[in-house]
């Protein structure tokens, strides 16, 4: 019997990136191969602060399903942690899920997708993290793997930024990757709403002066940091 290690399920609008505003169901993972200075989900990772036993919870792949198809939603945002950690039970997952539903994945962009699960996929959120995550570069960016999510023609990059550095450090890597740049957004490193306000501003006017997408957070923004929304 094929499980996931599921850290929750909720129905909420989704706040970033290209399909920002539209309502969803979401399925955040637990666990992730990366440790974000700024995560504003440690509980999917961090069990030294977070207790492993609330917060991972280990489902049949078909409970997962049936859950989701009982969402008046029909936009599936699988999100984590790391989702393509569990990519075989999630290819098995997304296989047996009402074919009405569009998919969404969001993904650091470190685990090239395997083709079965690649090809039930409709968007890609492709967010690598920059120097300021924490992260050694030989872990938080695998270029081949990122040229693997390029070649979909379905995934769009999400960077988050906070300052000027971060801007031209993102800028470096979209044009290393040869990104299209109406695919390629900049979004505020923010937890809380003051955060979100301080830095939307900036980081609004940079996507602006350099011809990029700005995606909000709107969870942020209508909920703060609540968890389940």
């Amino acid at each position: 019997m094929r499980t996931l290690k599921v850290s929750e399920i909720f129905e909420s609008i989704q706040g970033e990136g290209a399909s920002a505003g539209q309502p969803a169901v979401f399925l955040r993972l637990a666990t992730c191969n990366l440790h974000c200075s700024w995560c504003d989900t440690k509980y999917t990772w961090d069990f030294n602060n977070h207790r492993y036993e609330d917060e991972v919870h280990t489902r049949s792949v078909e409970s997962v399903r049936s859950e989701l198809e009982a969402s008046c939603a029909r936009r599936l945002v699988v999100t984590g942690g790391e989702p393509l950690l569990q990519q075989a039970s999630l290819a098995v997952l997304l296989a047996a899920l009402d074919r009405s539903f569009c998919i969404e994945v969001e993904t650091n962009g470190t685990l090239a997708p395997v083709p079965e699960l690649a090809r039930r996929v409709d968007q890609w959120n492709v967010s690598p993290k920059l120097s300021k995550s924490g992260n050694r570069e030989g872990l938080r960016l695998r270029p081949q793997v990122l040229g693997v999510f390029l070649a979909t023609e379905r995934a769009w990059l999400k960077l988050v930024v906070a300052d000027e550095a971060d801007v031209e450090e993102a800028e470096r890597l979209i044009a290393e990757l040869g990104w299209p740049r109406v695919r390629a957004l900049l979004m505020p490193e923010a937890r809380t709403r003051e955060e979100l306000a301080a830095r939307t501003p900036f980081v609004a006017a940079a996507s602006l002066s350099r011809g990029l997408g700005l995606s909000p957070r709107l969870h942020i923004e209508r909920w703060g940091g609540r968890r389940g929304v």
